[in-house]
């Protein structure tokens, strides 16, 4: 029988590299992170890719990795944080993904981009608004699309990433539609 693959999405600082690495251990499954796989294949930052080509090129070559990734099994894969803004992909994710939506607070993702050193170059800005704006806005117009194809909810709030992977695991395999385990 084919193992669906994990699929973790949310707004970016929210942990899905993080807890993405721990719960493909923990499950014995190979781990993709997608952004950290198209920074390496095209070999550079995801903020010199957007100066020089724009979001909407990156958007195009998310797509196509997670099209990629779809034929595959057996993985826990970490989405960039705006793999839901198209329909396609969301599609995609419905389908075949056992998808988590991993949350967190403004406030919270505000304190975790802002005390993380490699955020400007990993995560550069969506929008002219400053940070705190741009979480709020930007939250408010993805929340509906990650409600649209998440399977499960998982609120990251003051929770350690083993405690949230382990969550993931557990709830995952009493979800009557998963067979992947």
């Amino acid at each position: 029988m084919k193992q669906r693959n994990i699929a973790l999405i949310g707004f970016r600082a929210t942990g899905k590299s993080t807890v993405g690495e721990i719960l493909a251990l923990k499950l014995g499954r190979s781990f993709i992170d997608m952004d950290r796989r198209l920074v390496q294949d095209a070999g550079r930052d995801v903020a010199s890719w957007v100066e020089q080509h724009g979001w909407g090129s990156f958007r195009r070559a998310e797509s196509g990795l997670l099209e990629v990734i779809r034929q595959r099994e057996g993985l826990v894969v970490a989405t960039g944080g705006g793999i839901v803004l198209d329909p396609l992909n969301r599609q995609t994710l419905r389908e075949d993904f056992f998808t988590v939506w991993l949350k967190a607070t403004q406030q919270t993702i505000y304190a975790r981009l802002s005390s993380d050193p490699d955020s400007p170059l990993t995560r550069p800005a969506l929008s002219c608004l400053p940070p705190g704006e741009e979480i709020g806005k930007i939250l408010s117009e993805r929340d509906p699309l990650y409600s649209q194809v998440a399977n499960i909810v998982i609120d990251t709030e003051g929770k350690p990433p083993m405690q949230i992977a382990e969550e993931i695991a557990a709830l995952s395999r009493r979800f009557t539609g998963f067979t992947g385990f």
